[in-house]
């Protein structure tokens, strides 16, 4: 008589349950669960990110299967469970999605771009005299293939050159970066995915660049005002620049109709006796 085989649900040791139930408190008590990305990021810029988020976020680096059962144990969470990966941590706070995005924007930092790494962005090297007197350094933009010269003993970049995104940098180039003194890398906490269980809200790429967003709003505001005074349109904003193109108009306007009105004929003097 063959026995039956029974199938035993494995165990989860004790001290893995203390987190899986933390996690899961985590998640039910606040508004915001956020996974985030922190490839790249040094262990101390880490713990730096870590000590300023503290009492405004909860950041937690737990390994990957723990964080999928508590999102199992937990409602209207299971839309980020795809968003669970490699390199990753998972973000609590009352503040909603987009004010903890903010606060980890603000959190990102500069540093080199060293040989092998991506820049997810174009790094253009401008035309122009830099501070590096020639020499052997020379050679270095050479190897680099920057087309370089010389302007009153000082390395001139003579062309444009661009260091192309998601492209591994040279080591070539790697090094002229860091003569030049430029840290082009961001550095930080990138949000995937978080969910507002007060909105019952899936929020995907929620990656605040500020100063994207502040060169667009510039430009945006530039081109209302622009719109605003070619059509006359009237507000408190443009009242006063209306009023002074008013004022010009009227005095050139004034100004050609006294050229082409008749001049009055001078009186004519009466012959002498």
């Amino acid at each position: 008589m063959e026995k039956k085989k029974i199938k035993r649900e494995k165990q989860v040791p004790e001290k893995k349950q203390k987190i899986l139930k933390e996690l899961v408190e985590l998640m039910q008590k606040n508004r915001t669960t956020m996974i985030a990305s922190i490839g790249g990021v040094p262990s101390h810029q880490y713990q730096k990110i870590k000590k300023a988020l503290k009492g405004k976020a909860d950041i937690k680096f737990v390994k990957k299967n723990l964080v999928l059962m508590a999102i199992d144990k937990s409602k209207d969470l299971e839309h980020l469970r795809n968003k669970v990966d490699k390199n990753f941590a998972v973000l609590f706070s009352q503040l909603d999605p987009f004010e903890l995005a903010a606060i980890l924007s603000d959190l990102k930092s500069q540093t080199k771009l060293k040989p092998g790494q991506i820049s997810d962005k174009d790094i253009i090297l401008e035309p122009g005299t830099t501070d590096i007197m020639a020499g052997p350094a020379l050679a270095e933009f050479t190897n680099a293939k920057v087309k370089v010269g010389v302007d009153q003993g000082k390395i001139a970049i003579k062309e444009a050159f661009v260091i192309k995104a998601h492209h591994p940098v040279p080591a070539e180039v790697s090094l002229i970066l860091e003569r030049l003194e430029m840290k082009p890398l961001t550095i930080g906490i990138k949000p995937l995915a978080a969910i507002d269980i007060n909105e019952h809200k899936l929020y995907d790429k929620i990656n605040i660049d500020k100063e994207e967003a502040t060169r667009l709003l510039s430009i945006c505001s530039q081109e209302a005002m622009n719109l605003a005074l070619n059509t006359d349109y009237t507000c408190k904003e443009t009242i006063n620049m209306l009023l002074a193109k008013a004022n010009m108009q009227s005095l050139a306007i004034s100004q050609m109709l006294n050229q082409n009105s008749p001049q009055p004929e001078a009186p004519s003097t009466p012959a002498a006796q």
